[in-house]
Formats: structure tokens, sequence, C-alpha cells
């Protein structure tokens, strides 16, 4: 989220005579539920990525997106060393308007909304659309198809599949409110749009395990506002384009390799907090899959970096921020798909100035600009991945209100399959002897952390042949469930030094608001007091939009344990 004041006066707003009541949170209110809180194939890559475009066969891709489809999954021998199946494809999450056959009314066409608000009045029309800029949507920017999308990748070394997809939205949670997606699913209690319900309804469509998808958001502030009351329509659309866009990226694969590299990219991230000062991450990571087919040709590439996507505030149309501007460029130097994963984006925004083409096409010129230098091909194709679902208390009061309040609309009924009771939270940092947080909560969420690598680790200190910096023959991916600030993500990157490069993901798997580690959080701007006064007069307002003060170090503790589980933590590392 970013720190314009139209975005904190509209939380300020939806706060008001909220907050008191959540500050006297107890048990018995928690107890009534916060309705807040393995198939091979080919295609021809010259022609770029396949994608659901939307336009006049919009009709035909609803109905594609709901058609069950007969994918499954590589089975059988593992391949060679270094030999890998890769498949992409991009599916459209623009709503469809009526006069195409959809649900979706831009605006101005004669029916009425109402005044912009918190949650959909009794005079507004079922299919209307916010963006997460506080504006009624009137349409999508698709100049130079730069739409909004569901964009997948997969990779398989021939036993073991992973799948990648990374929507245009804000966000997308573990569970959904039922009330926003209702109850249907035969793998998931609650809801049928989360991540966790998708990813299991796959898991049992495709044969690829839960812990092996990774479901996250850009968080451009221009798309459709997903975290808030909305139409039902737009949120189970999604869900079946993201459906869609896996089963078409494992239907695609075919033989490449990967090669992987790393380049800064400072100057298109900054450090945007007031009172407590930002540790930036500036490495601009990436993954490119090369046809071994068709020798040259791009089949898709993974790219990771620490900053939103947003770049202009008020937006009506929408759109993916820089995204599609970095998957266009890409495209034109060497052809694919492009699956963008913020990373630690909790405390980094982006360089506005640039505009949104010139950040898209500069971190596009720098990955391009690394891979001519110094990419390094993988020769080794084990898979590993691991998840954990944490237990974490949601102690910040301002956060819960919102959820209340149908602003922040992840299920957090108790007892369910995304939230629990009270826990406590207790946080050790290496080998002391006091702990670094401690934190408790009459209520708590269920909260996804992965981590999973691809290909051989280095040597551990005291196996024979070891040597000192041998990074090995591995690509690993750490999942974070929300905006974790950027320190996060490059202690993660220190620590997992036994990998030729470590890509840490935020936005993964769920959106529990923003992860901020114990030492830099702000207890002055708690519960709402960051947003309610501005933060040139006081503090910082991120950590009114947090779960709590200890989930930081909770995520970074798990991050580095799931590290040393891949077998990647360094020589001399302790937790």
């Amino acid at each position: 989220m970013t720190g314009s004041n139209l975005t904190r006066r509209v939380l300020r707003a939806a706060l008001t005579g909220l907050v008191t009541g959540a500050v006297a949170l107890s048990a018995g209110w928690a107890a009534t539920g916060l309705t807040p809180a393995r198939g091979t194939g080919a295609r021809d890559v010259t022609q770029g990525p396949v994608q659901s475009a939307p336009g006049a066969d919009a009709r035909a891709r609803q109905t594609d997106a709901d058609a069950t489809q007969q994918v499954t999954a590589p089975t059988g021998t593992r391949l060679p060393g270094g030999n890998f199946l890769v498949g992409a494809h991009n599916a459209s999450i623009a709503p469809i308007p009526v006069s195409e056959g959809g649900q979706w009314h831009p605006h101005g066409d004669g029916y009425d909304c109402g005044p912009i608000g918190y949650e959909y009045l009794p005079n507004s029309d079922p299919s209307c659309l916010r963006t997460f800029d506080r504006v009624w949507a009137t349409g999508v920017d698709e100049a130079a198809d730069l739409g909004i999308y569901a964009r997948a990748m997969a990779i398989s070394n021939g036993e073991e599949t992973l799948a990648f997809v990374v929507l245009d939205t804000v966000s997308w949670f573990y569970g959904y409110d039922e009330s926003i997606c209702p109850a249907g699913s035969k793998q998931a209690k609650g809801d049928t749009c989360g991540t966790r319900a998708i990813t299991r309804d796959l898991s049992a469509e495709l044969g690829i395990p839960v812990e092996n998808f990774v479901i996250a958001s850009t968080h451009t502030h221009a798309s459709a506002d997903t975290t808030a009351r909305g139409p039902s329509w737009y949120y189970e659309y999604v869900r079946d384009q993201i459906k869609d866009a896996v089963r078409k990226a494992v239907g695609s694969m075919q033989p490449a390799e990967l090669q992987t590299g790393a380049i800064p990219a400072k100057a298109f991230n900054i450090d945007r907090r007031i009172v407590t000062r930002a540790v930036p991450d500036a490495e601009l990571t990436w993954l490119r899959a090369v046809s071994t087919d068709q020798p040259g040709q791009t089949i898709a590439t993974l790219v990771n970096f620490s900053a939103h996507p947003t770049v202009t505030a008020g937006n009506a149309d929408m759109h993916s921020g820089f995204v599609g501007h970095l998957a266009e460029r890409l495209q034109q130097l060497w052809g694919g798909s492009t699956v963008f994963m913020p990373g630690g984006l909790g405390d980094q925004t982006v360089q506005r100035s640039f505009g949104r083409k010139g950040i898209g096409y500069g971190l596009a010129e720098l990955v391009y600009e690394s891979a001519q230098q110094s990419a390094y091909t993988l020769r080794s194709n084990e898979i590993v991945a691991e998840q954990r679902i944490l237990t974490i208390p949601a102690d910040n009061a301002s956060l819960v209100a919102l959820n209340k309040a149908g602003v922040f609309m992840r299920d957090s009924a108790v007892p369910g399959p995304h939230a629990t009771g009270p826990s406590q939270s207790v946080q050790q940092k290496g080998r002391s002897r006091t702990p670094s947080c401690v934190g408790a909560s009459p209520i708590s969420v269920l909260s996804p952390v992965g981590g999973v690598r691809i290909g051989t680790p280095g040597l551990a200190q005291g196996q024979p042949g070891f040597v000192p910096g041998d990074r090995g023959d591995a690509v690993v991916f750490m999942q974070a469930p929300g905006e974790i600030f950027s320190s996060i993500s490059l202690t993660t990157k220190d620590y997992l030094s036994r990998a030729r490069n470590v890509m840490v993901f935020g936005m993964a798997n769920d959106h529990i608001g923003y992860i901020i580690p114990a030492e830099q959080y702000d207890v002055r701007g708690a519960n709402a007091v960051g947003i309610a006064q501005p933060s040139i007069e006081m503090t910082n307002y991120e950590e009114s939009l947090s779960t709590g003060r200890c989930t930081g170090d909770q995520i970074q503790n798990a991050l580095i344990e799931i590290g040393a589980g891949l077998n990647v933590m360094g020589p001399g590392e302790g937790r």
C-alpha cells in the first residue's frame, strides 16, 4: 500500500467509530468470528505467451474458464540433470462487459453505483467494481495489450511440478469471507476463491502437491479492489481464470533449460518510511526458461524485485502498474511470458517520476543486461518444496476493525480453516536468552509460509570437497503471505547462501497486511494512530495495517527454518 494522502484519508474514514470497540476486543467477540478477519505439450514460442485476451472472444473465454480440462502433471522417470519441462499461460482477469456477455457495466453506462463507500449500498448496481484507489472502475487499460492477467508458469523435472501464478490485483487471500465467495468446494470449508481452496482443487485435479503452488499478487492499486466487499461474480471469475492459467501452463510444457541471474536495480526503488528508516533490497533477480527444442527462444521469465508496482494514483482504468510494460519489453527483447513476483515491497515504493513505462522497460533492460553478462544455467533439476501454516496472533486493533467493517474481507471466522482462537507468539533470534518479541491475541490467523528449491545446494561446511562461498547449483523461492519489509527479504537471502540465487516473494498465497520486523515496528503507529495522524507529524502508518508487532519476526524465523529444511542454510548461520 502506498503512503498517498488518498489511501490514508480513506482508511482513516473507514476506522472512524470502529477502533474504540476493536481495542476492547475480547475472546467472546472473537468467538463469534471476524467477518473481516503432470501432461506435456508444445507451443510456438515465437508467437509470445499463450494468453486469453479480452475482447471479441470474451464469451468463449468465460465458458472456457469453467470447462473441466483433462490435464495431468508429468509422471515417471526424472529427466536428466539440467533438463526441465516448462509452460506458460496468461489468462485475462479483465471483467467482461455486459455488452460482450459478461456481468460488468463500465461506470457511466446508465446505472448507479451510488457514492464511493466502503460497502456496496442498497442502491448500488451488483456489477459495480472499484479499484483499490477507491474510485469506481470505468474501464481497463488495454493499450499495447497491457490489460490485467493471471500470469502462470509451470516447471517440472518429470517427477515434480511447480506452478507459479501471479495476479494483477492488489491481493488475494488464503480464504475469503463466505459472503464474498460462497461455500461449495469439496476441498475447503467456507469459500471457494481463496488460495487454500484453489490449490486443493488443482492438487486433486492435476496431482501436484499443495505446497508446489504459489499464487501471488503484484499488489497493483490500479486493479479491482480484491480486499473489500464487492460483487461475488468477479471473485469467482478470477478464481476460474487462475485455474485456467495453471491448467494451460501445465498443459503447454515443453523441454527447456533454466537460466538465472541477479543485478542491482537501486534506481527503481526508494525508501518511503519516514520515522524509522528502511533497509532496502535493491537486487533484481530472475529465472528464464529457454526452449531446448527451439534454442534461443524464451518460454517464460520469472522476475523478482522489492517494489510496489503502483506508479499513478486515483486510477479509474484498471491496469497492472509497471508490470505490463515489463512483460511487453521482455517479450520484445527475447519473447515469452513474464511472471513478476514482488519481493520486500512493504517499505519500498518505486521512483514514480520514471512513469509506468519507464520503470517497466528499465527493469526489463536490466534483466536482459544481466542475462547477457552473467547468466547461470542450472545443471541439476532436483525439486524440493515445503510449506507451513503459521498461527499468527492478530493483536493489532485497527486491522481487525477494518476486517470487521468489510474493508478487509479475509475469512477470519473462528473456528475455521483460515483462523483460530487464542494464541501466543514468542520469537527468539539466534541463541539469545530472551525473546525478541512476545505477542498474544484472542484470535489468530492461519497463514502459509513456504519455500521451493530447484537444483542442488552448495556443500555444507565439513562435507568432503567443501569450499567456502560455494553457492551450489540451486535457485530458491521463499514465500511470505503479505507486504514483507525489505529487510526480511535481505536477511533471508543472507542466511540462505548455499544457493545460486534466492528469490523472496511477498504477497504469496495470502495477504495479512504489513509484515514488519519487531526492531522496525513503530508502536506509536499501531491501532490506527498511524492512519489517524499524518506521518510527517507523528509516525509511520504501516503499523496500523499490520497483523501484529511480532508477525515480522515470526515469519522471518519461519523463512529461515524452511530454508534450513531446503538445505541451503549458509555456513555458521543460525536462527
